[in-house]
């Protein structure tokens, strides 16, 4: 009888501590709305590294639950509507071992004694219902010990609609998202403050600093703080040198703490200070004072170190109204970059003009593409075997019409198609925005994938960066492109170089076409035009000394063109269009006006070869075609310099073209001096010769014509002086070519 009545008293003493191996208690139709497991006195610690990721392919939705170096015996998973009013219906067609599926929307454990690191379900939405859902999961390390609650959802901070109406704010949400938003509002003789900040891994504080200037020192500080899973707040003063430490105030007067809390990737603080404080470290805000934001780690011990980020508004804030100061433009350094994100920027100070960046989620990593954009514009990021284009797998972030998209795609060789159907290939957008001239795209990408134009991660990859223009919705040939300077890990948290572009081919192109043409081409066609009958009947090596200044100049010109026209072609590996910007179309014109010109400098010696006789009736019809073909060619192969030093490719410093412009000038004004020179040699000539032919021959005395003699000043000097400056501007342009 004893026994009857000890046995159920037992029942219920042991009963608290096991471990319910047949999984959580409320797993069944759905279960109680409260997700905390009766565990007694343990509690929801939202520092536990467990996660919750689940993406969508069609109606199937692949889960994730993951402990990060740690491991979790027991948890209560839950599909949940995005739309609160519509009924989730499903099932789950992918269960784990040692779990079950207790209903059309919960699984569970069904063993006590598994440490389980990472779990993956498969759950199929049914067709009838038409909004998504989103995983909600209880996690539990062991019965005695504190669980995580937590959710598929990433941590988001909403901006506050209230900013610049009835609260002034400094976030940095112009950028789609909020990774940190302050706010403050006046409510009678109080300043209400509120911190949040996106905890991302490690411990992080957000801080304010009220300055006299916009610089650190001497400032009054409030801090936001998380340190070992727990948020809390401080307030505190930075030393009057500009290169101050912080210190905490231990009994700050006036100054109340609302709320601090940690929960869902959240840092947030909320706390109250009066107008005027007691305290001469506590700012006034009756005052306008230049509001300074940072942030930054907490080492052990709860202390924080010098920030990772820092901005100042560019003049004072009136804390007691609702004006609030600009949002920062522009994209900014992330200070996860190295550290739990990896990486490829360009950045100058603080302020950047395209970021990439990636982090493992689970068995997905999440890629951020963000660049300064205008117009119709797209960046992309290729994963490729090699360093150059050709068969790679391409994201690309792209802006049309004002409007940011994302769009997958692959390259066959050098050609590029998109994948417009993303079912299947293990890519799904998270987001896509442009706000303040910065296009952003947020997606995630399966690290294992089963589509052959979407390269799994697992692998190193090079990574390929290109921009260019949108046409008709599509990308158009890249104006620029890098690869970075070796493969890269995108399971790691790298800091990604460029490799220095490869402009050799470029620049021998380029150097060759203004030796022959801004030198050699230059020299050719004033020698042949102006200076036959110079060097007083001379001859170099048995041939009149212009034809031969006139020959070597010209067949150096046939060889430089198509050397440069080959090294050029080897290194695009076929006709290509120049990408260009969108007010410079003009430049597009280079390729087939370089084409031109290397058709018209294989035919002008062709034509040579044709040549009539002097005496023939025929050679001035030569002369002309001759003229004509060699004017255009020259004519249009300075044009298509200019063009060349232009175009993005070519990163050449605009001073070339200062030169070129210069150059172009100068030889017109040679040719215009030469020919008023000739004009008014023919006819003193003339003149000359009816004044001898009048004269007898008695008359014709040897002090009588003198005038017949030639000048002091040689004419050939003029011809020196010419050649010297097409070498000057010739060399002057490949220097800049070859330093640029």
């Amino acid at each position: 009888m004893a026994s009857r009545v000890l046995w159920p008293v037992l029942l219920a003493c042991v009963s608290p501590v096991l471990m319910y191996p047949s999984g959580a208690p409320g797993c069944s139709n759905g279960g109680p709305s409260d997700f905390s497991p009766s565990h007694g006195t343990t509690v929801n610690d939202p520092s536990l590294p467990y996660t919750v990721n689940a993406t969508k392919s069609g109606k199937d939705w692949t889960v994730t639950i993951r402990a990060d170096n740690s491991y979790f015996k027991g948890f209560l998973l839950r599909a949940m509507p995005m739309n609160s009013s519509e009924t989730v219906t499903g099932s789950y067609v992918t269960i784990p071992t040692d779990t079950r599926n207790c209903s059309a929307t919960d699984a569970t454990h069904t063993s006590a004694d598994t440490n389980h690191t990472s779990l993956t379900f498969v759950w199929r939405q049914s067709d009838a219902m038409s909004g998504d859902v989103y995983f909600k999961a209880t996690i539990v390390h062991t019965k005695s010990t504190d669980y995580k609650i937590t959710t598929s959802l990433p941590p988001t901070i909403v901006p506050d609609p209230e900013c610049g109406s009835t609260k002034g704010c400094q976030s940095d949400c112009n950028t789609g998202t909020c990774s940190y938003q302050v706010t403050w509002k006046r409510s009678g003789d109080l300043v209400r403050f509120e911190f949040q900040q996106l905890l991302g891994t490690g411990n992080k504080y957000q801080a304010v600093g009220l300055s006299n200037d916009s610089l650190m020192g001497n400032d009054s500080v409030m801090i936001c703080k998380s340190s070992a899973g727990v948020a809390s707040f401080e307030q505190g003063t930075n030393s009057p040198s500009p290169g101050s430490y912080y210190a905490p105030l231990r009994n700050p007067n006036d100054v109340r703490t609302i709320e601090t809390s940690q929960a869902d990737g959240v840092i947030k603080c909320v706390v109250e200070r009066p107008i005027t404080s007691n305290d001469s470290n506590v700012f006034p805000l009756t005052e306008s004072w230049y509001l300074l934001h940072a942030m930054g780690p907490v080492v052990p011990g709860g202390y924080v170190v010098k920030h990772t980020a820092t901005t100042s508004t560019q003049n004072k804030v009136d804390f007691l109204t609702a004006n609030q100061p600009p949002p920062p433009s522009g994209i900014g350094r992330d200070p996860d970059c190295g550290v739990s994100k990896g990486c490829q920027f360009s950045c100058s100070g603080d302020s950047c003009s395209y970021l990439l960046t990636w982090q493992v989620r689970d068995d997905l990593v999440r890629f951020e593409m963000m660049e300064a954009l205008s117009g119709n514009n797209y960046q992309a990021m290729g994963f490729s075997s090699d360093n150059k284009m050709g068969d790679d797998s391409v994201m690309a972030c792209k802006l049309n019409g004002g409007s940011a998209s994302f769009e997958l795609g692959f390259n066959t060789g050098k050609s590029y198609s998109s994948i417009p159907d993303l079912t299947g290939t293990g890519v799904s957008v998270i987001e896509t925005s442009y706000t303040s001239g910065v296009v952003r795209c947020v997606i995630d990408r399966t690290i294992n994938s089963t589509n052959n134009q979407v390269f799994s991660l697992t692998r190193n990859w090079y990574l390929l960066r290109a921009s260019g223009p949108v046409s008709g919705g599509s990308l158009s040939t890249h104006r620029s492109k890098t690869s970075s300077s070796s493969t890269v890990d995108f399971l790691s948290a790298s800091l990604v170089t460029e490799a220095e572009a490869d402009l050799l081919m470029v620049k021998l192109h380029g150097s060759f076409m203004m030796i022959a043409w801004v030198m050699f081409s230059s020299i050719g066609i004033v020698t042949a035009r102006f200076f036959k009958g110079g060097w007083e009947g001379k001859t170099l090596g048995g041939i009149k000394v212009w034809f031969q200044i006139h020959r070597t100049c010209m067949v150096s010109v046939f060889i430089l063109t198509i050397a440069a026209f080959v090294i050029i072609f080897i290194d695009v590996g076929e006709y290509r269009e120049v990408a260009v910007s969108d007010d410079r179309d003009y430049l597009r014109y280079h390729p087939v006006l370089g084409i031109v010109v290397t058709a018209l400098t294989v035919i002008n010696p062709i034509m040579s070869l044709f040549r009539c006789g002097p005496d023939d009736k025929r050679r001035p019809i030569f002369n002309i075609a001759h003229f004509l073909v060699g004017t255009g060619a020259h004519i249009l192969a300075a044009i298509t310099v200019l063009f060349g030093m232009n175009i993005d490719r070519s990163n050449v410093s605009m001073d070339a073209s200062y030169v070129m412009y210069a150059y172009m000038a100068t030889f017109v004004a040679i040719e215009l001096a030469f020919e008023l020179q000739r004009i008014c040699e023919k006819s003193f000539n003339s003149s000359n010769d009816v004044a001898i032919e009048m004269k007898s021959t008695s008359e014709k005395s040897e002090k009588s014509i003198q005038f017949e003699k030639r000048p002091a000043i040689k004419k050939e000097t003029f011809l020196y002086i010419h050649m010297l400056l097409m070498i000057a501007f010739c060399v002057a342009m490949v220097v800049i070519v070859i330093t640029s």
